[in-house]
C-alpha cells in the first residue's frame, strides 16, 4: 500500500513513557511527527482514520532470529530472506537481525553477503543488521549447534565479515573463555560491534572481565551458559548483575520457566530484558522435520529438539506470542511493549530510529485488536500487514 500523511485518531497508544488510553499519532513522510490524547488539533493536511477499540505500540524488533515459514537464515538466498521480510508482519515485526549458527567461514562468508543484498530489498519488515551466534563459542556449550564448526576467537576472519557484511554486522556471541576471546571482545567493541556473552562456560570472574571490556548483552539468558551455584556463580549471575547488560530471554515457558522468568524482569528491570524469539525454519510451520545449521531437528508439539536428543534447538516462537506470555505474568502492556521493541532497539543502539513511539523515529507499528492480537503492521508509515477483515478499516 502507498504510504501517505495520516493521523491516527480514538486509539490506545502505547509509548515507553505513557499508555495513552485515547491518543492519536500523526505520520508523515514515513515518520512519527506527533503524538498525544485527544482531541487532536489539526495542524497540517493529513488523512485522518479513526481507530477506536484499537491499541498502536512501537513495531516488535526480534534481534535473535535463525529462520520462520521454511526458510533457515544460515544458508537462504536472497530471495529467502526477502520471502521472511514480507512474511513477519504478520506476527507484529517491523524490525528483525537475522542470525547464523556456528558454520565454516565460507558459509558464514555467504550468509553475511546475502543478508546485506537482502536488506536493499526488503519490502516487509526492515533487516537492521547482522548477528553471529558463533562461531567463536565453547563446543561444551554448543547446545544444538554443531561443535565441529566451534572455533578459537579470529580477528581477522571477523575483519572479513565485517567488509562483506557492508558494515551490517552487528552483533557476535561469543564464550569469552575461548582462546582469543578477550582480545575479540576488545576488537568487536573497537568496531562498533556488540558482543554478546552466550554458548559459554566462563566462570563469573572471566564474565566479569569481557563485560568490564564492553560486552553488554546476554544470548538467551540461562540456556547454554554456565548457571548459578552458591558456591560457584556462572555467566548467568554475572550478566544478571551487570546493570549495563541486555538480557536476551526467549519468553516461550519452554527454554526459561515462567518463574525464573518472572525473578529475571523483577530482578534485572523490564528496561534491561530483550525479548527474542531464537526461531528456526519451523516457526510458523506444521510439526515435522527441519534442518538448523546442517543438524536435524523434529519438531513435535511445537518445540524443537535436536533428533534423537533431548536438547532444544532454537523455538518455534513468535513475537506476538511472547509478548501474550510476558503479559499473562502480570506486566503492563507499556512494559511488555519496552521489553519487544524498545529494549531491543536499545541493546543494538538503534533507538535513535526504531522501537520508540516518539516523534521523529520512523513510522514503524503494530495494532492491536481488543483482545490484543495482531490486526495490521506499519514499517516507515507504510502498511506492509493486515488482516483480511480489517483490509476496509485500515487503509491509507
Amino acid at each position: 500500500m502507498v504510504s501517505k500523511d495520516v493521523v491516527l485518531r480514538n486509539v490506545r497508544v502505547i509509548t515507553p513513557y505513557r499508555d495513552i488510553a485515547r491518543g492519536y499519532i500523526s505520520i508523515a513522510d514515513g515518520r512519527i511527527v506527533e503524538v498525544g490524547e485527544e482531541p487532536y488539533r489539526n495542524r497540517g493536511d493529513f488523512y485522518g482514520l479513526s481507530l477506536d477499540g484499537f491499541t498502536i505500540g512501537p513495531g516488535f524488533v526480534d534481534t535473535h532470529i535463525h529462520g520462520s515459514f521454511g526458510v533457515d537464515l544460515s544458508t537462504a538466498r536472497v530471495s529467502d530472506v526477502e520471502l521472511l521480510s514480507r512474511k513477519l508482519p504478520m506476527f507484529g515485526v517491523t524490525s528483525f537481525v537475522p542470525t547464523s549458527y556456528t558454520l565454516p567461514r565460507d558459509l558464514l562468508v555467504s550468509f553475511c553477503r546475502n543478508i546485506y543484498s537482502a536488506s536493499r530489498s526488503s519490502t516487509g519488515a526492515r533487516v537492521v543488521g547482522i548477528h553471529l551466534e558463533g562461531p567463536y563459542i565453547n563446543p561444551e556449550k554448543a547446545g544444538a549447534q554443531n561443535p565441529e564448526y566451534a572455533r578459537p576467537a579470529d580477528i581477522e576472519e571477523l575483519e572479513e565479515l565485517l567488509e562483506v557484511s557492508g558494515g551490517l554486522l552487528r552483533s557476535v556471541t561469543l564464550a569469552p573463555e575461548i582462546e582469543g576471546g578477550l582480545d575479540l571482545v576488545r576488537y568487536a567493541v573497537s568496531r562498533g560491534v556488540i558482543v554478546q556473552v552466550g554458548h559459554t562456560n566462563a566462570s563469573y570472574s572471566k564474565t566479569v572481565e569481557a563485560i568490564t571490556l564492553g560486552a553488554s548483552k546476554a544470548t538467551h539468558l540461562y540456556n547454554a551458559m554456565s548457571g548459578f551455584h552458591h558456591r560457584n556463580p556462572g555467566a548467568a549471575l554475572a550478566l544478571l548483575q551487570s546493570d549495563g547488560v541486555y538480557l536476551e530471554i526467549i519468553a516461550d515457558f519452554i527454554h526459561v520457566a515462567p518463574e525464573v522468568v518472572d525473578f529475571t524482569i523483577r530482578y534485572a528491570s523490564h528496561c534491561r530484558v530483550v525479548l527474542v524469539t531464537d526461531s528456526i525454519a519451523a516457526a510458523g510451520m506444521p510439526d515435522g522435520t527441519y534442518r538448523l545449521g546442517g543438524v536435524e531437528i523434529e519438531v513435535s508439539g511445537g518445540v524443537a529438539r535436536v533428533a534423537g536428543r533431548d536438547v532444544l534447538a532454537g523455538s518455534t516462537l513468535t513475537m506476538d506470542r511472547a509478548l501474550a506470555n510476558i503479559l499473562s505474568l502480570g506486566y503492563s502492556l507499556r512494559e511488555a511493549f519496552f521489553m519487544a521493541s524498545t529494549a531491543p532497539a536499545k541493546s543494538l543502539g538503534l533507538s535513535s530510529e526504531i522501537g520508540l513511539l516518539l516523534p521523529g523515529r520512523r513510522a514503524d507499528l503494530v495494532i492491536l485488536d481488543r483482545k490484543l492480537n495482531v490486526v495490521a503492521t506499519v514499517v516507515g508509515g507504510r502498511i506492509v500487514y493486515v488482516r483480511d477483515e480489517y483490509r476496509d478499516l485500515i487503509n491509507w
